[in-house]
């Protein structure tokens, strides 16, 4: 089931014709723009959206998106899924179609990506483009506020958000505050003023009340617009003379009983039935109310000032203001049994589900306690609405079934055990099994053959969840060898692959590989024999798990256990059509290539496999990697080429900028690039990440002549290598042999070192044993400067070890340069060791 968007969500709605223009509130919308943020917060009828639909009609060349939040937006997926499609049209962009396969993400990293990638599309107009969220407050969803601090603090300088809501939001206000990026209108400057008060009797042809009037107006309204615009409908136009004796919080409810005994009862029927639907579109108002007038009707309302709105749309449909229809629904409680509300509320929910609006039509089954109803609905639409990535939502309504001690179907239970393992929600899983467990001993349930299917998934999910948490693997083991044992049952989620990479470009930073904590080869031999069953190579994780050996083989030096593994998983990852497996793999064979010198091989598959994508975020990272190929060719000027246009702060990018700075002799900027790039992968906890930046940041000061904090950074490197065996990140890098070499030589004087790195793991770098023959051209004397100047001492060093004077060294360094082709000190240290 994919994301159905209402397009009357995205539309601003119409400010009324004869509402107040408050243009004191405008002129402050003028002067904050330079602001990151505007945020109105007030209770309900205190003119909010009216004031935001007002502002932007005086903006007539700016792009504006809108989005009305409802409570079922609390879904990444389907939140930032009509947020894109409203930027998308206010930009005639194709923003939602290009971020649209990164939705469906299961970890924060994902999150992260997806909003630096919507920053990154939003940058490329540089037209002044405004975000509005209208009624935040319906947001609990922490993931969304997390996404929505880091757009607020990164979005381009001409995009300005509008948040408004009813009460206090959990978004760091406070700090952007400090930041002065903020600005604030509450209560106090949304009121109305007294002169206010009196336009708006003059706009609405009402008789101008007296001082002493308007006084108590004031006094019991607190400039409070529902109240006057529902005072404006009585009998009397809001005399307030029968106010004096009632409270605020009771004006409302006595002004619209005022408003609506008057109505005939047609209408007030109207009003009433079609009271639990957030947009009014009038065909599905004559089916609920029988009528064929009802967009008549509607505009009639409208005209009227009877708290309808209109909505942008060319499909003419209208919504009741949020208060109002809040008091619709206490009058429908109060007017019908609570038999006639829940056929009501039935019959609402049965012609949104008709209409093709499954969500709207679980999510009121569920709020008026139609349980029966929203279970079927659910398992109807479950694989499909597992299979969109709309994981969020299905947990919600989960969680509500459950905490209603509503019984839910083992099925709902299992997939909710499967989803929340997805989500990296460990908590729920757990209280889901317990679960289905306990159940097992009251019900018996996994021995009755109508739920074979059921347990085949569950006792499989299990098994997943103990190789996945670092569990004992025999046991899992155990657990699937039963199961192969017993016969198969069919099931609709046969057909359903799970893609486990929205967009990494190295499988080894996605949870599926614990990001980069790569297990043993023993460990690493035992989940593949779990996993390489038929049963989960349809479903994608036995064919990742080809993907995640080929880079470990890889990083632990095994190339052609490596190659083996990659053709099988590329093999794997076409047959599935899922890029996130095959795009690594093209980029790990490039890398092979390269190891062998053999960089227009590496340029050639990479081009090819452009042809195989269409995401954006696949062809960039394909670029990336172009880049990186260019780099190891020399050709910096294709390798710019590359980058340029593909500028971010994924740590890809950063890496790859960083090795074109040090081939730009820039150490100085890569360092600084490097370790923005390394503090974040520390912050995620991305292992590969941490030890390339950290290996690529020693280069940097061994190339600034700091040649202790380069072996101090080297040996931090290797201390978080150690434990998982990367040793390919260190020997592509050529120029770092002589401080490998030193860091061998430590191992066998310091105890420290011999304790964090063990000496197994450095046997793996004997390869890297220096050349003892120095280049035949060179004087005996060049030799031993040569020698030197390969171990990674500086010029200092080596005036002192042979006693001459620095100016000597570099006399000697130049003709050593000279003779052996080289303009360089890293060049010439990277010969010594080919």
């Amino acid at each position: 089931m994919t994301t159905i968007l209402l397009s009357a969500k995205t539309k601003l709605p119409h400010p009324l014709l004869d509402s107040v223009k408050r243009t004191r509130l405008h002129d402050i919308f003028h002067t904050q723009r330079v602001k990151k943020v505007t945020i109105l917060r007030a209770p309900a009828g205190y003119g909010k959206t009216t004031l935001i639909s007002q502002w932007f009609k005086t903006l007539e060349h700016d792009q504006v998106a809108y989005l009305s939040i409802d409570p079922s937006d609390n879904d990444p997926s389907r939140f930032w899924a009509y947020v894109f499609h409203a930027v998308e049209k206010a930009c005639h962009s194709d923003i939602g179609q290009v971020l649209a396969p990164l939705l469906y993400t299961p970890d924060n990293a994902g999150n992260d990506f997806l909003i630096e990638s919507f920053i990154y599309e939003m940058s490329l107009t540089a037209k002044p483009l405004h975000i509005v969220l209208d009624d935040y407050h319906l947001i609990d969803n922490v993931v969304i506020d997390q996404m929505m601090t880091k757009l607020v603090e990164q979005s381009p300088e001409h995009v300005h958000i509008y948040i408004s809501t009813r009460t206090e939001i959990n978004l760091p206000i406070a700090k952007w505050r400090a930041k002065q990026w903020v600005y604030e209108l509450d209560t106090p400057q949304l009121r109305f003023t007294p002169l206010e008060v009196k336009q708006f009797y003059s706009t609405k042809n009402l008789p101008l009340p007296d001082q002493t009037q308007l006084d108590l107006i004031l006094d019991k309204t607190e400039g409070w617009i529902a109240g006057l615009q529902l005072a404006s409908l009585t009998s009397n136009h809001g005399n307030p003379v029968e106010w004096e004796h009632i409270s605020r919080s009771a004006i409302f409810d006595f002004l619209l009983q005022e408003i609506m005994d008057p109505l005939p009862k047609p209408t007030q029927e109207f009003l009433l039935r079609t009271s639990l639907i957030n947009e009014l579109e009038p065909s599905i108002c004559n089916q609920l109310t029988q009528r064929t007038d009802s967009y008549q009707l509607l505009v009639e309302l409208e005209e009227k000032g009877f708290f309808v709105i209109r909505l942008q749309s060319n499909n003419p449909v209208f919504r009741y203001h949020h208060l109002f229809a809040e008091a619709l629904g206490s009058e429908v409680k109060r007017r019908l049994t609570a038999e006639e509300v829940s056929s009501l509320a039935h019959d609402t929910a049965a012609v949104l589900y008709e209409r093709g609006d499954f969500t709207a039509a679980i999510e009121l089954s569920l709020k008026y306690e139609l349980y029966d109803l929203a279970v079927s609905w659910i398992t109807e639409h479950l694989v499909q609405l597992f299979a969109s990535g709309q994981i969020s939502t299905y947990l919600r309504w989960l969680h509500h079934l459950r905490s209603e001690h509503v019984t839910a179907p083992y099925e709902f239970l299992v997939i909710g055990v499967i989803a929340s393992m997805s989500s990296l929600d460990t908590d729920t899983a757990n209280s889901l099994m317990q679960e289905l467990e306990t159940r097992q001993i009251t019900d018996r349930w996994m021995e009755k053959e109508e739920h074979a299917a059921m347990v085949f998934l569950y006792e499989h999910a299990k098994a997943m969840a103990i190789v996945s948490t670092g569990g004992n693997l025999q046991t899992a083991k155990a657990i699937v060898e039963k199961q192969f044992n017993n016969k198969n049952i069919p099931s609709r989620w046969d057909q359903l692959h799970m893609r486990f990479n929205i967009f990494e470009y190295k499988l080894l930073r996605t949870s599926i590989a614990s990001k980069g904590k790569m297990p043993s080869m023993e460990d690493g031999m035992a989940i593949a024999e779990i996993i390489r069953k038929p049963f989960y190579l349809k479903r994608g994780i036995g064919a990742y798990s080809y993907g995640t050996s080929a880079e470990s083989l890889y990083e632990r030096n095994l190339l052609d256990y490596a190659k083996a593994e990659l053709d099988v998983a590329m093999q794997h990852g076409h047959e599935l059509q899922d890029p996130g497996l095959f795009i690594p793999m093209y980029l790990l064979k490039a890398k092979i290539y390269l190891t062998a010198k053999k960089t227009t091989s590496a340029l050639a598959l990479l081009t090819q496999a452009k042809q195989l994508v269409t995401e954006k975020h696949w062809l960039t990272t394909l670029s990336i990697m172009q880049a990186a190929c260019h780099i190891a060719d020399g050709d910096i000027a294709n390798a710019e080429k590359e980058l340029q246009p593909t500028k971010s702060n994924q740590p890809f990018w950063m890496l790859v900028y960083a090795r074109l700075l040090l081939a730009k002799q820039q150490p100085d900027s890569a360092l600084t690039i490097l370790i923005q790039t390394k503090t974040k992968a520390q912050q995620e906890m991305q292992i590969a990440t941490i030890i390339e930046a950290t290996v690529l940041e020693a280069i940097c000061h061994q190339r600034l002549g700091d040649m202790e904090t380069a072996l101090s950074t080297l040996l931090e490197a290797m201390k978080t290598a150690s434990p998982y065996y990367y040793i390919r990140t260190f020997l592509d890098e050529e120029e770092i042999y002589p401080l490998l070499n030193k860091v061998r030589q430590l191992h066998k004087n310091d105890e420290e070192v011999r304790t964090s790195i063990s000496a197994h793991y450095l046997d793996h770098f004997q390869v890297i044993e220096s050349i003892t023959e120095a280049h035949p051209l060179l004087t005996p004397r060049e030799k031993e400067v040569y020698d030197l100047l390969a171990d990674g001492i500086t010029n200092r060093e080596i005036a002192e070890q042979l006693f001459l004077s620095e100016g000597t060294v570099r006399v000697y360094l130049t003709s050593i340069y000279s003779k052996i082709g080289v303009d360089s000190r890293a060049k010439a240290i990277l010969l010594k060791y080919k």
